[in-house]
């Protein structure tokens, strides 16, 4: 635990007020003077100053003051860790993160291993809301004959699309290459294929299934399997024909990308 030297009450008490006012003058008092703050956080005698110490350095927001709060997560009086606890979430990073881990395999009291529990959930939440998705789509080739190169194509656009509705999600390789470091991207291989693409004799119906694989990139290790169907009306004529294929594609893909998206959001996105 941090030792604390002792000091007259009246410089207590006038630490006190000042921290008091700074609350009502605002944050902007407090601008640029990080290290003020740490000092107050570490050194001050007062435990009710440095919790609002801890609890200001988290409210400007500036990485500098990570070190003194991570030190606080030692500190004597439980208040104090918890508020370090809880500015850490805010501050974020790899730091703050090891540093609550650590804090959690140590502290005994209840409530400040709730703040942290918060805390990291807080950062992981974040890292996740800023994570980027890498998504490549495979050649969905091996399927029926009729799944011809416009076929595929066609299924290729209509899963891109539904996909794209993630904001977070990109096809850009060189995303996924610049991406790796503190928080890589999330990689992700689509393949299949087009497993049945027929016209049923005499009714006037064109048919279709996909089915599809999700695995991960680039170990190419297959973490989801699931396919979709669909039925379409057809006429007679060839070119008819051929439209109802691409209705029923369109459709089945449109299934699918669904159910992707929701997939791929429960991932990180």
């Amino acid at each position: 635990m941090t030792s604390h030297r002792t000091r007259p009450w009246r410089n207590t008490c006038v630490a006190g007020i000042l921290m008091t006012a700074v609350f009502l003058a605002g944050l902007s008092t407090w601008a640029g003077k990080v290290d003020e703050l740490s000092r107050s956080l570490l050194i001050d005698p007062s435990y009710k100053v440095r919790v609002q110490a801890a609890l200001l350095l988290g409210k400007l927001g500036d990485a500098a003051g990570i070190d003194a709060l991570i030190k606080a997560l030692s500190d004597e009086n439980k208040s104090v860790r918890a508020m370090a606890a809880q500015s850490l979430g805010k501050l974020g990073g790899t730091a703050a993160s090891g540093a609550l881990r650590a804090l959690l395999l140590r502290e005994s009291d209840p409530f400040v291993t709730t703040q942290a529990k918060l805390a990291l959930s807080n950062i992981e939440d974040r890292d996740n809301k800023d994570r980027k998705i890498f998504l490549t789509l495979g050649p969905f080739s091996g399927g029926v004959k009729l799944a011809d190169a416009s076929i595929l194509s066609l299924l290729q656009a209509s899963l891109r699309q539904a996909l794209e509705k993630i904001p977070q999600v990109t096809f850009k390789a060189d995303a996924y290459a610049k991406g790796r470091g503190k928080n890589p991207p999330l990689g992700f291989l689509i393949d299949g294929n087009v497993s049945r693409l027929e016209e049923a004799f005499g009714v006037g119906e064109t048919s279709c299934e996909i089915k599809l694989m999700v695995a991960r990139w680039p170990s190419k290790s297959i973490i989801l399997w699931t396919s979709a169907g669909a039925a379409v009306p057809a006429g007679r004529r060839e070119s008819d024909k051929a439209a109802a294929r691409r209705e029923c594609i369109e459709a089945t893909a449109g299934q699918l990308g669904e159910s992707l998206v929701e997939f791929f959001r429960s991932q990180g996105g």
